[in-house]
């Protein structure tokens, strides 16, 4: 990953707080629209219940607030979150220290998985239809293409050091501790791989271990090409400077 360091870039430029600004919509455009969706049950229910993963509320008002806990239960809606409030906040203030630095990279990191779990795992085999036309494209394919390409254009730049990287594992850690707890409590887990009832804990746990390293994978590989292209500007920057001193 190359050498550390702590020191953040300077504020953002007023183009690239305005690019956050402009995932910030996206995001919270997606992030509103599937908790409401969901809760008033707009959503075609599936045509297969796998035992042991989220569904089954009951029809109408009673079952709103099961399918408003079991929205904000998926990683992909956390995920989406993460990027609604790190996008509002650079946004607004353009900079962001040490925790907000391990957040932003959390939210990159969730939100990278997301898609890629979507592409690879889920979108060949899903069928689409209604709300979800619009919904699930918008936070699994363009809020993150959106939000990706901000940060590589934008920054903010540095920053990452490897206490960074173990506090940006912080939440993917307590949302797995969540999804465990609830789950031993109503049975029902948001995805196959850490479906208790169906695969146990050892594998469950095996899982985890794997999503979790590669988080990390993630999170180093991001580390580097941070260091990457800010090494490849400082170095633009001196040239610059030797340049005008010889004329």
């Amino acid at each position: 990953m190359g050498r550390v360091t702590s020191t953040i870039s300077p504020s953002l430029s007023r183009r690239g707080r305005a690019s956050y600004a402009a995932v910030a919509a996206l995001a919270w455009a997606g992030v509103a629209s599937m908790i409401i969706i969901s809760t008033l049950g707009g959503y075609a229910p599936p045509t297969y219940y796998e035992e042991g993963l989220f569904g089954g509320a009951a029809y109408g008002w009673a079952g709103a607030p099961q399918r408003l806990v079991e929205c904000l239960s998926y990683f992909t809606e956390l995920s989406n979150v993460m990027v609604v409030l790190v996008s509002t906040v650079l946004s607004r203030r353009g900079r962001v220290g040490r925790w907000g630095r391990a957040a932003h990279l959390c939210a990159l990191m969730m939100i990278t998985v997301t898609a890629v779990v979507y592409a690879v795992l889920i979108a060949p085999t899903e069928t689409l239809s209604g709300f979800a036309l619009v919904t699930y494209p918008l936070q699994h394919i363009v809020v993150p293409i959106a939000f990706v390409g901000v940060v590589a254009l934008a920054g903010p730049r540095g920053g990452i050091t490897w206490g960074t990287l173990g506090r940006a594992l912080l939440i993917p850690a307590v949302w797995v501790a969540y999804t465990l707890a609830r789950g031993a409590l109503v049975h029902q887990y948001p995805y196959g791989f850490v479906n208790v009832w169906r695969i146990g804990y050892a594998q469950v746990g095996v899982n985890i271990v794997a999503i979790l390293s590669g988080a990390l994978v993630f999170m180093g590989f991001f580390a580097a090409i941070d260091w990457a292209i800010r090494r490849t500007k400082r170095a633009e920057a001196i040239s610059s400077g030797d340049g005008a001193e010889g004329r």
